[in-house]
């Protein structure tokens, strides 16, 4: 739901700026943008993201429209009617959006614990922000919220903090760049000394394979946020490696390797949860489960899979397979859009693709054996978990309790 699209601008009220919208582009998207550098932990990029697509012929009208909306953005601000719609329905979004996907919520919890950015991140997009905006939603005035709201897109929206990716036919190319070119001009603030093809031009100057956990800055968090569900949502978590080194590939391996042979096996056929795995996200590595009847067992089944693996309890085939499995997700096809845009967000190239390609062939057994035990096996790990008040949760003792016995309603 974009702000700019309800509040309107300068030319058009909300519902004429939709119309418009769906006439010229594929839509305007704005959203947060918040990604870890695949070089080094606790090393960052946030910002606010603005997105569009549309034909050729209206390369134009498109452009327009962002100059309208945003260089006109604070104008419309004092719409509090529209604004109050906007957060209440953003509110009631969020709230549902936790029923729905309850596991994602834990493992952001979890993951809250690990550094700076996965903190931001929980912050930004996770339990934090459902609150937040709920605390929102139930002010009688919002003029400071506007206030702030005027204070980030002054700081924000100016041409100096942007760079840009775009994408054309190469007959249209140079017409449209012109067209991007005087967007520019038109945005407030400076223009920049230089233009950068990407922000991690000189990425290759700094990457480095010589990350070593720090473990002893860690501590176990282990968390209970009682929520009036029927089932259970668990995510937990451990410190993994940025995207260029060497064992980042083994990991991604390893975690498919964990769901085929043991995760939806113990979690979800067993168990009886509706969904269960593992994933490599970011620099952390970590296990959830969905629509989970059972809460501390399956972080138990965590550690067992753990155990599971460094055991040795598969085979080189099944290896083979979880590499498939991951080739699978590496190499899914992307919209003519989208080619590029890896590199223009988080700085990935091909060549540092190839280059975990490469290392994805030659993983073996004995490797992810290895990764499992120096990442994984007895090292600190934080677990969330939403659901209802639990009698096994209390015995366990190591759980921070939080009581949220209902969540709030919209406008109450």
């Amino acid at each position: 739901m974009d702000t700019c699209q309800i509040l309107g601008s300068s030319k058009f009220n909300y519902s004429q700026l939709s119309e418009q919208i769906s006439l010229k582009t594929g839509g305007l998207n704005v959203s947060t943008h918040l990604d870890d550098s695949p070089f080094e932990i606790e090393h960052y990029e946030e910002g606010i993201l603005l997105s569009s697509y549309c034909l050729d012929r209206n390369i134009d009208a498109m452009f327009d429209l962002w100059e309208d909306i945003l260089i006109n953005f604070t104008k419309q601000l004092n719409q509090n009617e529209r604004l109050q719609t906007l957060i209440k329905g953003l509110a009631s979004s969020y709230a549902n959006s936790v029923v729905q996907s309850g596991h994602s919520f834990a493992v952001m919890n979890s993951s809250s614990h690990h550094g700076l950015v996965e903190k931001l991140s929980e912050n930004l997009f996770g339990l934090t922000q459902v609150n937040r905006m709920q605390t929102i939603a139930r002010m009688d005035n919002y003029e400071s919220l506007v206030e702030k709201l005027h204070q980030i897109a002054t700081h924000t929206l100016r041409k100096i903090s942007m760079r840009c990716s775009f994408n054309a036919e190469s007959d249209a190319l140079n017409t449209s760049t012109k067209r991007l070119e005087t967007f520019l001009e038109h945005l407030p603030g400076d223009q920049p000394n230089k233009l950068y093809k990407t922000h991690f031009e000189d990425a290759s100057l700094i990457i480095k394979n010589d990350f070593t956990l720090k473990q002893e800055k860690q501590q176990m968090y282990k968390t209970h946020f009682e929520m009036p569900f029927d089932v259970f949502y668990s995510g937990q978590t451990y410190q993994a490696v940025p995207y260029v080194h060497e064992d980042r590939p083994k990991l991604s391996i390893l975690s498919k390797l964990m769901f085929n042979k043991y995760l939806l096996r113990e979690v979800r056929e067993i168990g009886g949860a509706y969904g269960g795995g593992a994933y490599l996200r970011g620099n952390l590595f970590s296990f959830f489960s969905y629509r989970d009847p059972h809460s501390v067992e399956t972080l138990d089944k965590f550690i067992n899979c753990i155990n599971f693996i460094i055991n040795g309890h598969f085979t080189e085939k099944d290896v083979d397979e979880a590499k498939l499995a991951t080739f699978q997700k590496l190499d899914a096809p992307k919209s003519p859009g989208n080619q590029g845009m890896l590199e223009f967000l988080s700085g990935i190239d091909d060549d540092m693709r190839q280059k975990n390609r490469d290392r994805i062939f030659t993983c073996k057994k004995n490797d992810l054996i290895d990764v499992a035990q120096r990442y994984l096996k007895d090292k600190v790990y934080s677990a969330t978990i939403l659901g209802p008040n639990n009698p096994k949760i209390s015995l366990d003792g190591t759980f921070r309790q939080v009581i949220t016995s209902q969540l709030p309603a919209i406008g109450d």
